[in-house]
C-alpha cells in the first residue's frame, strides 16, 4: 500500500529535537524561548502527522523506535536547513572579496591578483596592505596575500610561488667589486640573515654604515636609486624596476591564506587554478628568476 504524502513543519523537527535532547518539556520550551503548552503542543501535531508516539510515556523521556529513527533523520534534516541559508547567505556575501596584500608585493604583481578576481568575476574588491601578516584581522578578510613561513599558519592556506631572495643594486654595480654603505632588506629576515647571504655572495660589508628593514616593496624601489646601496628583497618584490639582480641562497614562499566560506567560493568556481597561474606566470614574465651564480642586468631581467 502506498503511503500518502505528509510533511512536517520544520519547527516542529526543531521542537521534537530539542526535547530529546534536554529530555524535559520546560527545559525545551526555555532553550526555544516558547511556552510548555506550545511544545506541548508541537509534539502532539508531530506525532499525530507520523501517526505513532515519539516519547515512551511510561519510561519518562526516553524514545519509542519511532522517536529514534525520527531523531535521526531530525538531525540530518536541520543540519541541511542550516547549510541551506548559510549557502543563501553566501550568495550576496561573496558580490564583495575583502583581500589583505602584502606591501611586499610589487605594484605590477598587485594589479595582477585585482585583474584575476575582474577577469573571472564581476565582484566589488576591497584591497587593503599590511606590513605584518600578525596584525591582519581575519575576521574582516576573505583571503590574504602573504610570504613567509605557513607552518605556523592558522586557517586555509596554499602555495602559489617559491622563489629565490635577490640582491638588487645598480646596473653598472657588481656586488663583489664594491663596497656598500647601505643595506636594505625585507624584514622576513633577520640581519644576521641579511649579512650570511652577504657574505656568501662575497660581499665586504665593512663600510657599511646602516642596515634598514622595511616590507614595502615601493620603499626598496625607492632606495636602490641611492648610491652604494644593495637590497636582499624577494625576486617578486622590484616588478620590472631596472637594476642588477643576483640570485642568493635562501627560498621564500609566497601564499594565499582564505576563510573556510572563501575557500568553498574560490574551489567552486575555478579561481584558485587562475590565481595560481598568475603567479605562475608572473614568476616567468615580470619578475624574472636567474640563473644560480650569475649576475643579470636589467636588459636580461626585461
Amino acid at each position: 500500500m502506498k503511503a500518502n504524502k505528509r510533511t512536517i513543519d520544520v519547527k516542529y523537527l526543531r521542537t521534537f529535537s530539542h526535547v530529546a535532547r534536554h529530555r524535559s518539556f520546560t527545559a525545551a520550551a526555555e532553550s526555544l524561548y516558547l511556552t510548555q503548552p506550545a511544545v506541548s503542543q508541537h509534539i502532539k501535531k508531530l506525532e499525530c502527522t507520523i501517526g505513532a508516539e515519539v516519547f515512551d510515556r511510561k519510561d519518562g523521556f526516553n524514545l519509542t523506535k519511532h522517536g529514534q529513527i525520527l531523531l535521526s533523520y531530525t538531525d540530518r534534516t536541520m543540519s541541511l536547513y542550516d547549510q541551506l541559508f548559510d549557502e543563501l547567505a553566501q550568495v550576496d556575501m561573496f558580490d564583495r572579496y575583502s583581500i589583505a596584500i602584502s606591501d611586499s608585493f610589487a605594484p605590477e604583481l598587485v594589479a595582477k591578483v585585482i585583474s584575476s578576481f575582474r577577469v573571472y568575476n564581476d565582484v566589488e574588491l576591497a584591497i587593503t596592505s599590511y606590513s605584518d601578516m600578525n596584525c591582519v584581522d581575519k575576521d574582516n578578510h576573505d583571503l590574504v596575500f602573504a610570504i613567509g613561513d605557513t607552518t605556523s599558519v592558522e586557517g586555509r592556506v596554499f602555495p602559489l610561488n617559491r622563489e629565490q631572495y635577490i640582491l638588487a643594486c645598480g646596473c653598472a654595480v657588481k656586488p663583489e667589486e664594491c663596497y656598500p654603505e647601505r643595506i636594505v632588506f625585507c624584514n622576513t629576515l633577520t640581519r644576521r640573515d641579511a649579512e650570511v647571504l652577504l657574505d656568501s655572495s662575497g660581499v665586504d660589508t665593512s663600510r657599511v654604515k646602516h642596515w634598514l628593514t622595511t616590507s614595502s616593496s615601493r620603499l626598496m624601489i625607492n632606495e636602490l636609486q641611492a648610491e652604494n646601496t644593495f637590497v636582499i628583497c624577494p625576486s617578486w618584490t622590484l616588478g620590472d624596476y631596472k637594476c642588477s639582480q643576483y640570485p642568493l641562497s635562501k627560498y621564500i614562499e609566497m601564499y594565499v591564506w582564505c576563510n573556510d566560506s572563501a575557500a568553498k567560493k574560490i574551489d567552486q568556481e575555478r579561481l584558485r587554478s587562475l590565481i595560481t597561474e598568475t603567479f605562475r606566470l608572473t614568476s616567468k614574465g615580470v619578475v624574472g628568476r636567474p640563473p644560480t651564480g650569475r649576475l643579470l642586468t636589467s636588459c636580461e631581467v626585461m
